[in-house]
């Protein structure tokens, strides 16, 4: 486990490296504000006495992860947080890297979806597909990608490795050859949850909404914001 650097100890009362937990630790100068620096013989790391920039805070992930699922931009919630947008943006990618997907229940019922967006600009469109259980509402599953059978086959592989009782769809065409026929379904009415549930993204993530300027630079960005947005929990307070 992580060792939480959140907590502000000063070096000087421990005596110990908060890397490596060496007591062979020695003064080494201080900054330019006057805060003593240490270096550890062992692992050979030099830090300072005690870290009060904002996003050592030990709840720093926490409100990270709840602005970001209240759909606040990167500079918005820089400004709230009052970190830099480099150090947040960084901070973003680590808790998405160590949020995982909840097991997938067996033999459930989905329903499975496409939303249209873009990144860096217009010309460049962009799908995220993704699926639902029909019964508890979770996520099972997404992709971000172009509108072809590669990404749709991404998330229906997902849910056909569950042995799903069925998936509904839309009446797009590739779905077609993708799911088994014994358990795909387009009736009407059959994606009602799912299409509900674009409305609250759309409306959640600005990144997402239709006519809007706000819009993602990267997919390795997005991709990080979905999963925090559909696997966090608030309750993330570790230091990554």
């Amino acid at each position: 486990m992580t060792e939480d650097h959140s907590s502000c100890i000063r070096v000087s009362d421990r005596k110990i490296c908060y890397k490596c937990n060496s007591i062979g630790i020695v003064k080494n100068g201080t900054t330019k504000t006057g805060k003593q620096q240490y270096f550890c013989k062992n692992c050979k790391n030099r830090f300072i006495e005690f870290y009060s920039y904002n996003a050592y805070q030990k709840t720093i992930n926490s409100k990270i992860i709840q602005l970001t699922k209240e759909g606040l931009g990167i500079r918005s919630t820089a400004r709230i947080l009052n970190i830099s947008t480099t150090t947040l943006l960084k901070r973003i990618i680590k808790i998405a890297d160590t949020t995982t997907q909840p097991p997938i229940r067996y033999y459930q019922s989905y329903e499975l979806d496409e939303m249209r967006f873009f990144i860096k600009k217009k010309s460049n469109p962009q799908w995220l597909v993704y699926a639902i259980n029909k019964e508890t509402k979770s996520i099972a599953g997404f992709h971000v990608g172009k509108r072809t059978s590669k990404t749709l086959n991404s998330v229906v592989k997902t849910l056909l490795n569950s042995k799903p009782e069925k998936i509904y769809t839309d009446k797009l065409r590739n779905y077609q050859y993708l799911i088994p026929k014994e358990i795909h379904q387009t009736k009407r009415f059959g994606t009602n949850f799912i299409e509900r549930k674009n409305l609250s993204i759309r409306t959640h993530l600005k990144r997402l909404n239709r006519k809007t300027i706000c819009f993602s630079k990267s997919s390795l960005m997005l991709i990080s914001i979905l999963k925090i947005y559909f696997w966090s929990s608030n309750l993330f307070n570790n230091f990554l």
